[in-house]
């Protein structure tokens, strides 16, 4: 059984002190970090390793003060994994109130990582983060998400009076973080949108509203503070997998992930290209309606709205429209990173396209 949430100050030396003892940890570190060295002489490499990290988390003794070496960490990763990082309607929040931001979901830790990141820019407390724990493949991981503020729903549970508990105690825990002014990330959805649309799952929703089932849609989703979150990335470092999943998926009705698939995603996805990004924050929500799936279609409507669209969104749609695809992408150079569908498999093309096409085929439904 998994601890759930996150930890806290008392625990972070001991934790770190365990982590840069995992040898697991330091060997996909070094890889990542050294990768010469590491292929060709590993122990050096860990070795190597160890020193750098025993300078960086000496003294670090609190998650406030381990989120600031991140920050370190992850505007680096920004800088070398995009042209630009754009941050829309910061100014609505108040540093004194706790939020629940409902976000929609292209990357496993890089959506929660950017919002992170434009408040500790602001001088704003970070977010607690809600993660599947279906992410609980490694040791190292999970205490380096839950020092990170994460906290894990339960998805791969078998026994449903568990599973239950464990979802009324998530619902309590955002409720009760949220009443204290410390702010809450979830997903929309449960998994990321690999096709490119958008849509808030109800069962998210329902999730939510476990811990006060005697309350109102309007009255408890009220006292949550929701802020519609959407990311927009010009490019997806997985868009080649996505969309394969997408093909498989609709061809066979299942898609069966390989053993540390998910960790080898959440690593390309922060290092991987991603053009422009762009993070807008809706106002505080202060109309809330009285069904969740009305709710649903009102977080919808915002996500879309805060959704920005690149040129390769508009070549995606006009790709698709062609009466014949397979002409139109051999004559296409025109658009900014139109070599990422050339460079795809045959098979996956069209679906690639269509989830590059997605948001803008949306907004025009909605318009």
């Amino acid at each position: 059984m998994i601890e759930r949430f996150p930890y806290q100050d008392e625990d972070v030396e001991g934790v770190l002190a365990r982590l840069i003892a995992d040898q697991k940890f330091l060997s996909v570190l070094a890889q990542w970090s050294l990768p010469r060295v590491s292929r060709w002489i590993p122990p050096i490499a860990k070795w190597l390793l160890l020193r750098r990290l025993k300078r960086l988390v000496g003294g670090i003794d609190s998650i406030d003060r381990f989120q600031a070496l991140v920050r370190e960490f992850v505007e680096r990763l920004v800088s070398s994994s995009m042209v630009s990082f754009e941050v829309r309607g910061i100014e609505h929040l108040d540093k004194a109130q706790g939020y629940l931001f409902i976000s929609n979901h292209r990357d496993i830790a890089g959506d929660s990582m950017l919002l992170n990141l434009a408040l500790h820019r602001h001088g704003l407390r970070t977010v607690r983060i809600a993660v599947g724990d279906n992410l609980v493949e490694q040791a190292y991981a999970t205490d380096l998400m839950r020092l990170n503020k994460s906290f894990f729903i339960n998805r791969t549970g078998t026994n449903p009076r568990d599973v239950y508990k464990d979802l009324v105690a998530a619902s309590k825990y955002i409720g009760d973080s949220i009443d204290q002014g410390d702010s809450v990330w979830i997903a929309q959805s449960e998994g990321r949108a690999k096709d490119g649309r958008d849509l808030t799952d109800v069962s998210v929703l329902k999730m939510l509203h476990l811990s006060d089932r005697k309350a109102s849609v309007r009255e408890h989703f009220g006292r949550l503070n929701i802020v519609a979150t959407t990311l927009s990335y010009e490019f997806d470092p997985l868009d080649q997998a996505k969309a394969r999943e997408v093909r498989l998926r609709r061809e066979t009705g299942g898609y069966q992930k390989s053993s540390g698939e998910d960790l080898r995603n959440l690593a390309l996805g922060l290092t991987g290209f991603k053009g422009r990004v762009v993070l807008t924050l809706g106002p505080p929500m202060t109309t809330i309606p009285e069904s969740l799936e009305a709710l649903a279609a009102q977080l919808d409507e915002a996500i879309l709205q805060g959704q920005c669209i690149f040129p390769i969104n508009d070549w995606a749609v006009r790709m698709l429209e062609s009466t014949d695809l397979h002409a139109a992408l051999a004559s296409a150079d025109e658009a900014k990173g139109s070599d990422r569908v050339l460079n795809c498999p045959p098979e996956d093309r069209e679906d690639m396209l269509k989830m590059y096409a997605a948001p803008l085929m949306l907004k025009n439904l909605e318009g």
